[in-house]
């Protein structure tokens, strides 16, 4: 396998350009809102399976826009690239009705009726979890306190991949949704080129070693963790490089991008934690080639009923779609991309962004998404959203 490498680091960036320690840094995400002169709003829904999923609302008076983040993210990496760069602050400055959802295993949703998250049970669970369940729970409860029929979803990465499950495998919630809009989108994987890849091979043997040491959670939101941040992430060119590079490995470098303004408070929220096997689900669909459901081996047939997991029917999602594709995308590669696309009955279009660098994480934190992106997202809002 060959890794084509689409941009080339450019470090050709002074200490000057980088982010200092701001007020901002110490600001949680409902702090951060209100200190842009934005209403914020906080609610909590407990899934069927015992799970305490918060969400943030900006308030407005136009059609309802939720929007949900991807792997090691939260709701607060939807606010924190700052008022002209955060998707929930563009879509609030025009009037929309903005919910961000926050997944099980991070940050904001920790808590479980029934166990904790230092108990294994806790983590067992993978993206096809947050789009079976915590979507349609976070959804429903969104439609009923707007008394909305429909509402826009927006997803990121992850975001995009738990839509398709939710609604490949609950067909109702079609009708719910007025448009889709994927930014990133993740679901056949067997031709990413990110360095990612070649570790593909070995995560499962990992996820086992993982078991045995009794490591069920990636990244955590946690003090050690911030105490790396602070070493590492903040305050010198040196540190930029590092973090900068560690965000490339897995989506693509494209440092003119790069929000040095709000860089330090970007890392101050991120990584909002993850379980390990949302990462061996993701492997699996890198190396078998198919986007199908948990792989459990000896156990599928008792889980399934057949030795191989079945396959997402994506064929059923009839929610009108438009995909954004960045060129400079290393988890989200173009002929993936239209491989889902050519599966899907209501696809309306493939937008790629202009920026031929226009990489994974750009799609949330690129200093220009207010003229690269999201104009094409208004444009669309316009169309579909009631």
């Amino acid at each position: 396998m060959n890794f084509v490498k689409k941009n080339p680091i450019n470090t050709n960036v002074t200490s000057t350009d980088v982010s200092v320690d701001t007020e901002d840094n110490y600001l949680n995400i409902t702090e951060l809102i209100k200190k842009n002169n934005y209403t914020s709003e906080e609610y909590t829904v407990i899934t069927n399976d015992g799970y305490r999923l918060k969400m943030f609302r900006i308030p407005g008076h136009g059609p309802v826009v939720f929007v949900m983040h991807g792997l090691l993210c939260s709701a607060d990496d939807l606010v924190t690239p700052g008022v002209n760069a955060g998707i929930a602050f563009l879509l609030a400055q025009k009037g929309y009705d903005v919910w961000m959802g926050n997944a099980r295993g991070t940050k904001h949703s920790r808590s479980n009726i029934y166990t904790s998250p230092s108990e294994k049970q806790f983590w067992d669970f993978s993206f096809h979890e947050i789009g079976f369940i915590d979507l349609p729970t976070m959804i429903d409860f969104v439609l009923e306190k707007t008394q909305r029929k429909t509402l826009t979803y927006i997803g990121h990465s992850q975001g995009t991949t738990a839509f398709y499950v939710m609604c490949s495998l609950l067909p109702e919630y079609n009708e719910k949704i007025n448009l889709m809009i994927s930014l990133s989108s993740v679901a056949w994987m067997s031709n990413i080129i990110s360095p990612i890849r070649y570790g593909v091979p070995i995560f499962e043997e990992v996820h086992e070693l993982f078991k045995i040491l009794d490591i069920h959670e990636i990244f955590p939101d946690s003090p050690l963790v911030k105490l790396y941040q602070k070493a590492f992430c903040k305050h010198n060119l040196g540190a930029f490089i590092f973090c900068q590079q560690f965000a490339s490995v897995m989506g693509g470098s494209n440092i003119e991008q790069t929000n040095f303004e709000h860089l330090s408070v970007i890392y101050n929220h991120f990584p909002a934690g993850s379980s390990v096997k949302q990462y061996v689900h993701y492997a699996q669909l890198v190396r078998s080639g198919y986007f199908r459901q948990y792989d459990y081996k000896l156990l599928n047939l008792q889980k399934y009923g057949t030795h191989a997991p079945p396959s997402y029917p994506v064929e059923k999602i009839t929610a009108p779609i438009a995909i954004f594709y960045g060129k400079g995308d290393l988890l989200s590669e173009l002929v993936d991309v239209k491989k889902l696309t050519s599966k899907l009955p209501n696809f309306i279009e493939l937008y790629t962004v202009e920026d031929t660098n226009f990489s994974h994480f750009d799609f949330i934190y690129a200093r220009d998404i207010g003229t690269l992106v999201f104009p094409k997202i208004l444009s669309l809002l316009g169309k579909f959203s009631k």
